[in-house]
């Protein structure tokens, strides 16, 4: 499915790989960390704002991936774990898509991420001693669901990139890599 199909999503910007070499001590299995070139007509003020999002990831306009978030830090703070990817101490879905990130681009194609967002919500919230008002996000989890469920009926298949729920192992090298990479990793 093409991204032009998604109504009333935002332009994030694209994925490059960087051109700063890590700096620290510690084994990384990139030298160079992903960077999010924003678009020109992304609205700063989303760039960090704590809202529920659903994060797509598109290589040459075409939908590989959707996510859901809802930190505190934002799209920002959501993408960071991608970039940041391999030069920390990731998760293997974040590994394995942020390496599957970068063959996109090292083949040359235009990887780009959008998103969909809800501002939070008033909310009576049950304390612990008494209720109280507050700004709250909505399930981002529900608002993913919801995303997966369309996009299955549409294509009959989940995007690419969404393993788990195409009910399809990574590819080997992806997760022999991920395990020589945390081995050397944790015997530093």
């Amino acid at each position: 499915m093409n991204i032009a199909n998604v109504k009333k999503c935002t332009k994030v910007g694209q994925i490059i790989i960087g051109d700063k070499d890590y700096k620290g001590d510690r084994h990384v299995y990139h030298n160079k960390a992903l960077e999010l070139i924003y678009d020109q007509n992304f609205p700063k003020n989303l760039k960090n704002e704590h809202l529920s999002l659903i994060y797509i990831f598109t290589v040459n306009g075409v939908i590989h991936k959707i996510g859901q978030s809802s930190t505190k830090s934002g799209i920002a703070g959501c993408m960071s774990f991608y970039l940041r990817s391999g030069q920390d101490d990731p998760g293997l879905n974040r590994f394995a898509v942020s390496m599957l990130i970068r063959e996109e681009i090292e083949k040359g194609n235009i990887v780009e991420v959008y998103m969909v967002h809800m501002e939070l919500v008033t909310a009576e919230v049950r304390g612990l001693i008494k209720n109280e008002t507050r700004q709250v996000p909505i399930s981002a989890k529900g608002m993913e669901e919801v995303f997966l469920e369309q996009y299955h009926s549409a294509e009959k298949r989940y995007p690419k990139w969404n393993y788990q729920e195409n009910d399809e192992q990574l590819p080997s090298r992806i997760a022999e890599a991920f395990g020589k990479y945390k081995t050397k990793r944790a015997q530093e």
